[in-house]
């Protein structure tokens, strides 16, 4: 039995490594990770295995075998969760390096969910609604946070659930 593999097979484990590299330390630099919440991320992995299996199944190859690996595992990526706030900027997708910096962020507002025991965040850049973000952490603490981070004069507006009782 001869293992050997194509070039576009090796270039393709190659940029899925690179890609894994990449989504790991955006997360790694994340102090506030956003939940993420989706359908996509719990039906993704049965799916996957699922033609994980029928790949062993039906593929003879070496090289066929570690091709359906690595684009399993491109797949998988989307579900990696990389959202949420770096030391200098709000990440709104894994796979944004550059993300939205504090200076250009124009208003951010909190509302804290009792029901859901979670903080949700929107923030305005250049008067546009930025994506929503939800946080298990403490409000006091993202206030705490954004307060020494945003620039001076960034209004932080606390949204309150009124008691009904």
């Amino acid at each position: 039995m001869v293992f050997t593999l194509t070039v576009f097979t090796l270039l393709f484990v190659a940029f899925t490594t690179v890609l894994y590299l990449f989504l790991f330390l955006v997360k790694k630099e994340l102090i506030f990770t956003a939940k993420h919440q989706s359908l996509f991320s719990i039906f993704l992995p049965i799916l996957l295995g699922i033609f994980a299996g029928s790949l062993f199944i039906t593929t003879g190859t070496l090289d066929e075998v570690v091709r359906g690996v690595a684009a399993s595992l491109a797949i998988i990526s989307y579900a990696v969760n990389g959202r949420g706030i770096a030391s200098d900027r709000f990440v709104i997708h894994p796979l944004d390096n550059r993300g939205i910096k504090f200076d250009e962020v124009d208003r951010v507002v909190l509302f804290r969910d009792e029901k859901k025991n979670e903080v949700k965040m929107n923030f305005f850049k250049f008067g546009l609604r930025g994506p929503l973000m939800k946080f298990s952490t403490p409000m006091d603490e993202l206030v705490k946070f954004l307060s020494k981070h945003l620039k001076e004069g960034t209004p932080i507006d606390v949204v309150m659930e009124p008691n009904n009782k």
